[in-house]
């Protein structure tokens, strides 16, 4: 099957429309046109070849393939000692009575109450 036997009507009379409008240019618009497309054709050939996508795609996924490799093998950040994190925080608001402790003005007695707690702890 040729390419002319599968276009419908409203394609072939659109090619010879165009065609025809093409064939009725005079020459020096011909000349124009041929050389704004020559223009055309060679300010895509002097584009650098590394900012075609097809380089830039595959080098973007292996910097972030890179990422990824480099953040797992550091393994997680570690925090410094006697810092306290969100987890922290949760705790004490998931707690009832935690708030009601929070608030007591003695505080030296509920330092050494959790001292004493450790202790026991420690000691079983």
């Amino acid at each position: 099957m040729s390419n002319e036997q599968q276009q419908t009507p409203f394609e072939r009379r659109a090619g010879e429309m165009l065609r025809d409008s093409a064939d009725s240019l005079d020459a020096a618009t011909r000349s124009r046109l041929t050389q704004a497309r020559h223009a055309a054709l060679e300010g895509i050939s002097a584009r650098p070849a590394w900012l075609d996508f097809r380089v830039l795609a595959p080098g973007g996924a292996v910097a972030a393939a890179a990422v990824v490799a480099v953040l797992m093998w550091t393994g997680p950040m570690q925090r410094p000692a006697g810092e306290t994190g969100a987890f922290d925080d949760i705790e004490l608001l998931a707690d009832a009575d935690a708030y009601e402790i929070s608030q007591e003005t003695d505080l030296d007695f509920i330092e050494c109450a959790a001292a004493m707690g450790e202790q026991d702890v420690a000691g079983t």
